[in-house]
């Protein structure tokens, strides 16, 4: 399939290529689920959105998909086609979505809208708070993670400690094989303050946590949800 119709391709070509990478989003994602069970106590009764699901095969997109007890309860959303996606996962109903566009939702259509690793690509702060503003209208409660920017390891290069400067690493990775990453429309980095930021402008009581793996005082992930 070419890399138009499975516009997230890329993430993991490049990522996942370098095995330190793949451990630490493996990792992540198996701690960030056991977080997500705490924090929203699904039951089998529970209506999940997953926004921003991976058109891909493989252990490594769509970790939620994997692990989640009902998946029957889900309703995908991603850009793309979903044909992987679908073959993947008969049992989940996958919903096309356009760039920009409003979500194709109803308000409260879901108990939970959730997301992993989607609000760094969307380009701006003010998209990332429509989004954000969006999953809320249609999810009772949400449930959002991000890869934290203090992590020593940043998850789309498995480039060890160069993100901590950020105009430094655009440079470097600008020319490269890495170079889609150089862009903020395409990566940017978000700490646990940029998380507060969106959480206040949404309207909505939120909680912040260092999720994931950790290193010591740092964790490879945030958690953004409503309680």
């Amino acid at each position: 399939m070419s890399q138009p119709d499975r516009p997230d391709a890329i993430y993991y070509q490049d990522g996942l290529r370098v095995p330190l990478a793949k451990r630490v989003m493996l990792g992540a994602r198996r701690a960030m689920f056991r977080h997500f069970l705490q924090a929203m106590s699904p039951t089998a009764s529970t209506s999940v959105l997953d926004f921003g699901v991976s058109d891909i095969d493989g252990e490594e997109g769509n970790f939620f998909e994997q692990a989640y007890r009902w998946p029957a309860r889900i309703t995908a959303a991603g850009i793309g086609s979903g044909e992987a996606f679908r073959a993947a996962f008969p049992a989940v109903p996958f919903v096309s979505l356009q760039p920009g566009a409003r979500l194709p939702f109803a308000d409260s259509s879901f108990d939970i809208a959730y997301s992993n690793a989607t609000l760094e690509h969307l380009g701006s702060h003010d998209e990332r708070r429509r989004i954000l503003q969006e999953l809320v209208r249609v999810g009772r409660r949400c449930y959002v993670t991000v890869p934290n920017r203090w992590f020593p390891v940043e998850h789309h290069t498995g480039l060890p400690l160069l993100h901590y400067a950020p105009a430094l690493f655009r440079r470097v990775l600008r020319g490269s094989s890495l170079s889609i990453w150089a862009e903020p429309a395409n990566l940017e980095f978000l700490s646990r303050r940029c998380l507060e930021l969106l959480g206040r402008s949404s309207g909505r009581e939120f909680r912040v946590a260092r999720v994931g793996l950790r290193c010591g005082v740092l964790s490879s992930n945030l958690a953004l949800w409503t309680p």
